[in-house]
């Protein structure tokens, strides 16, 4: 994948991320003509507090995860009690070889380059290298970013809009959520240590389990469709500072 591609795959989830959610507020009454008040206003918001790091062009970080996944479910790269293997840069079931399974052969620098600079392998000895982590994580404001958090703020308005017109709870998919507004700040950093260790249980089985079926569907040639899951945590603490501020005004 691309910068370019990425980059309209990242505009294309933009673009249905905000249609949806223009139909939710037309849908709970809102006047065509009040939304794009609404939208104008936040677009000329979003104008003025374009502060901060820009994006940066770089590779499709979103496939150093399936390198890791190969790394560690691939019985070329794994030992015999199933473990990943350290590997060379070169041979049969080097990292060369790996990494070619999921970028061209043009990117192996760029990618190798990646993956130690963000600590997911390690070099175990003279010229042999291991994986740090099943999975990559990846803190830096890219095209690929906005792709995924585009599509899962898209994804996410659109499983709330087919769960509120489902005729039949067959028809619903999950979509919970759970928040207090008192949690002590000092509890901050447990909750997200717990939070962190609950959602990679969930997803190293949701994952598990689509892999084994994309498997499957890959011998039988059925019809596909995409699925899958996004979580994530969030601490607000805007509210009390905004009325601190109002206090002491």
């Amino acid at each position: 994948m691309n910068i370019e591609s990425t980059k309209n795959e990242s505009e294309h989830y933009a673009r249905e991320a905000i249609i949806r959610l223009f139909g939710l507020q037309l849908r709970a009454g809102l006047s065509v003509k009040v939304l794009r008040a609404l939208a104008t206003e936040c677009v000329a918001i979003a104008s003025k507090d374009v502060s901060g790091p820009s994006i940066k062009k770089s590779l499709d970080l979103s496939r150093l995860g399936s390198v890791l996944r190969t790394w560690h479910k691939e019985t070329q790269f794994l030992t015999r009690e199933g473990l990943p293997r350290s590997l060379g840069i070169g041979g049969r079931f080097g990292l060369r070889s790996l990494i070619g399974i999921h970028y061209p052969s043009g990117k192996f620098e760029a990618v190798f380059s990646k993956l130690k600079q963000v600590g997911l392998i390690e070099l175990r000895s003279s010229e042999r290298w291991a994986p740090t982590a099943r999975h990559a994580r990846i803190s830096e404001l890219s095209q690929e970013t906005l792709a995924h958090l585009s599509e899962g703020v898209a994804h996410f308005v659109g499983t709330v809009t087919q769960n509120a017109i489902a005729a039949t709870n067959e028809d619903l998919l999950f979509e919970r959520c759970c928040k207090v507004t008192k949690l002590p700040k000092t509890e901050a950093s447990a909750f997200r240590e717990f939070v962190s260790q609950q959602a990679s249980t969930f997803l190293v089985a949701v994952d598990d389990w689509l892999e084994l079926r994309v498997a499957k569907q890959l011998k039988t040639g059925k019809e596909i469709c995409t699925a899958g899951v996004f979580a994530f945590a969030f601490i607000d603490d805007s509210s009390r500072k905004n009325r601190r501020r109002s206090r002491r005004s």
